[in-house]
């Protein structure tokens, strides 16, 4: 599991546990877990206009945890 920050248009941060997120090709950010049998569950979505940026919560080049920021444009996974 990851956990994921997502910075919301109306000024909130949403922090997600999740296997893997997400920006689809129309610009939603997905989040996503497995179920029993391994196979991809959506657990949210959110539309573009609502989101402003996504991070990861991971080591940086220190080895210190932080919120890594994910692209803000274009199609992508992270786990």
């Amino acid at each position: 599991m990851a956990v994921f920050m997502l910075q919301l248009a109306e000024g909130v941060d949403d922090v997600v546990e999740a296997q893997a997120a997400g920006r689809t090709k129309s610009g939603e950010i997905v989040l996503e877990s497995a179920d029993e049998r391994g196979n991809p569950v959506r657990i949210r979505t959110y539309r573009p206009d609502t989101v402003t940026a996504v991070f990861r919560r991971g080591p940086g080049d220190s080895g210190s945890y932080g919120w890594i920021p994910q692209p803000a444009s274009g199609t992508w996974w992270c786990y």
